[in-house]
């Protein structure tokens, strides 16, 4: 398989972040409108999932917050903060494609970050999942601990980076008259790549969806035997930790659920599988296909249910875990009295300092009172 030429690339994501001819002009007028919804909702989610997780993570930062469960939540946050900031920079680098910057940061802090983080992201989740089944199934024998949460973020990490070093091969930034342009070297066309994509595909999509099928699965029956028979998760543990318990693990199948439905579209339409069942039937090449409306569009779609994946985990955690409800509370109260303290001390200097203050204080307010709300009906 040769490589095609490809002229005035833009990166997009997916879970194998293709690159897409999104400015050919044989394609403009099509997909101008698809592409212009992708960036004003793109922006607007990566914006909010942004200060989520940065919510998150001085959340579970909270001494409160101690189990091995959220050292993997604070590993998760950072990876899905960095793959959103990394996506919001993508998207505004449309307004100036032909940027050095821009063009660098599509290349390869987008094209191979964004890889390692969402495929982080994704075995992260495998091992919380995995990790609560085997304490919800042999509480005695397994005792989880946060060295080895930590171990296993560390070879998570390891892993996912060395999966996506080939792909510093594949894109190669140029200048001309116009600017820089992103062209795909012929590596990105061959066919050890295209293995590769298949080898990253059943790493990343088939083996982790598996898993977690498996391992939600005897969650649910868990959770539902325990609810109908009153059986403690540990009964060793006083009646709140077992609640706590129980919540965590619905916390977590909340998560994968939502993981199964933002995800499972992007699966199916990962490169070498959407090829194999779209591109070649039609007589494409690998390039062609790559670069085809048809798939772009259809990243665009997978794409912003990628971002809301990554964005809406502060939202489970609220609706699903009373103890991670309590930690946001508590930190929101410390911030309102902080700022409560700050007006006290500058209600003397200029208004500008004293309005921001109020605002944000006001807003703490709100957040607080809607926690409270969360918890009288849970």
């Amino acid at each position: 398989m040769t490589s095609a030429g490809v002229q005035d690339v833009n990166v997009t994501v997916s879970q194998t972040y293709n690159v897409t001819n999104a400015t050919d002009t044989s394609h403009q007028s099509m997909s101008e409108t698809p592409l212009l919804l992708y960036q004003l909702f793109g922006k607007l989610i990566c914006s909010f999932g942004i200060v989520c997780n940065v919510i998150n993570l001085c959340v579970l930062a909270q001494k409160e917050l101690y189990e091995s469960p959220y050292v993997y939540l604070i590993a998760l946050a950072f990876s899905d903060v960095t793959f959103l900031l990394l996506s919001l920079i993508h998207l505004l680098s449309y307004t100036n494609p032909a940027a050095g910057f821009f063009s660098y940061f599509n290349a390869y802090a987008f094209f191979v970050g964004g890889n390692i983080c969402f495929n982080i992201s994704v075995w992260l989740i495998v091992f919380i999942t995995l990790e609560r089944m085997t304490f919800v199934l042999w509480p005695l024998k397994f005792k989880p601990s946060r060295s080895k949460a930590f171990v296993a973020i560390l070879l998570i990490v390891s892993f996912c980076t060395i999966i996506n070093i080939p792909r510093v091969f594949c894109l190669r930034v140029g200048q001309t008259k116009k600017g820089y342009t992103i062209r795909s070297l012929p590596f990105r066309g061959s066919k050890q790549f295209y293995y590769l994509s298949w080898f990253q595909s059943v790493i990343i999509n088939f083996i982790p969806n598996l898993i977690l099928i498996v391992t939600n699965t005897i969650l649910i029956k868990t959770i539902r035997k325990a609810a109908m028979e009153r059986v403690n998760l540990r009964s060793n543990q006083s009646e709140a930790s077992r609640q706590d318990e129980r919540r965590l693990t619905r916390m977590l199948i909340a998560i994968v659920i939502v993981f199964f439905i933002c995800t499972i579209p992007s699966a199916f339409s990962d490169d070498p599988i959407s090829y194999a069942l779209i591109g070649a039937p039609k007589g494409r090449t690998w390039i062609e296909h790559l670069n085809s409306p048809g798939n772009t569009i259809q990243l665009y779609v997978n794409n912003i249910l990628l971002y809301l994946n990554s964005s809406l985990n502060f939202v489970l955690y609220c609706a699903f875990n009373r103890k991670f409800r309590k930690a946001t509370q508590h930190l929101f109260q410390r911030l309102k009295s902080s700022v409560r303290k700050s007006n006290a001390r500058h209600q003397d200097h200029n208004m500008s300092s004293i309005t921001t203050s109020t605002v944000v204080h006001n807003n703490t307010t709100c957040v607080i009172t809607a926690l409270q709300k969360i918890d009288s009906k849970f």
